[in-house]
């Protein structure tokens, strides 16, 4: 697979507007989404059950196969509930054997099966609701400090792209785990090369990304302290 790739400036003063008003819509839903991981690693369980019915609404409003994912990290919460079930002391609330539930395991064990989920359902509505050129521009945007160091943003920007777009042309193949490496080899060395030409604007730090910046990081060190 053959990609052009073109960086061009917005020139269109009407587009410019439009572009600034859905990156900083964007940008504030990024921002509340982070602060929101931070906050997960704290809350109690009650908090976590709002914080999921939440998501649960918000799943049938974004139209998300919410039990689907669930289905996914069974294995996992599973994991989580028998490990803190069985391992915490305290009041015990079931006894066979060598076998024990305690009344504090079984709260530890909801409330981090929640902030499991919520933490995974967290970056799943970030993916589901910000486009992914956002990602892209973020991640560039984070690298920007590194061009001390000789870094070529330019270069930068055309290999994160490509990354992107070929998770996207790949995610739509059918194919195992087992046999991923000869699915890639294939598509490497095929002779009929699918062109693909795509533009975007180069990416450049503003005022506002400072502004982002000094707003997270105000809010993180005053959340260290409540």
């Amino acid at each position: 697979m053959i990609l052009k790739i073109r960086m061009t400036s917005l020139k269109n003063p009407m587009r410019m507007i439009k572009n600034s008003k859905f990156n900083m819509i964007h940008s504030l839903i990024f921002f509340l989404g982070l602060l929101l991981l931070i906050i997960l690693a704290s809350v109690d369980i009650k908090i976590n059950t709002i914080i999921f019915s939440f998501f649960l609404f918000l799943s049938l409003f974004l139209k998300v196969s919410f039990f689907k994912f669930i289905n996914k990290i069974k294995y996992f919460i599973l994991a989580l509930i028998v490990i803190y079930s069985f391992s915490t002391p305290g009041e015990i609330l079931f006894y066979y054997s060598f076998i024990s539930v305690t009344k504090e395991g079984l709260d530890l064990a909801i409330n981090n099966t929640l902030r499991i989920i919520n933490t995974f359902l967290t970056v799943m509505f970030l993916m589901k609701i910000i486009p992914k050129n956002f990602f892209i521009e973020f991640i560039i945007k984070i690298c920007y400090p590194l061009k001390i160091f000789g870094l070529s943003i330019d270069r930068l920007t055309s290999r994160i792209f490509l990354t992107f777009d070929y998770l996207d042309f790949y995610k739509n193949y059918s194919f195992k785990f087992s046999n991923i490496a000869t699915v890639i080899n294939n598509q490497i060395n095929t002779k009929t090369p699918i062109i693909k030409e795509n533009k975007f604007e180069q990416v450049k730090l503003s005022i506002n990304d400072f502004l982002w910046v000094l707003g997270f990081c105000a809010i993180f060190i005053i959340i260290q302290f409540l």
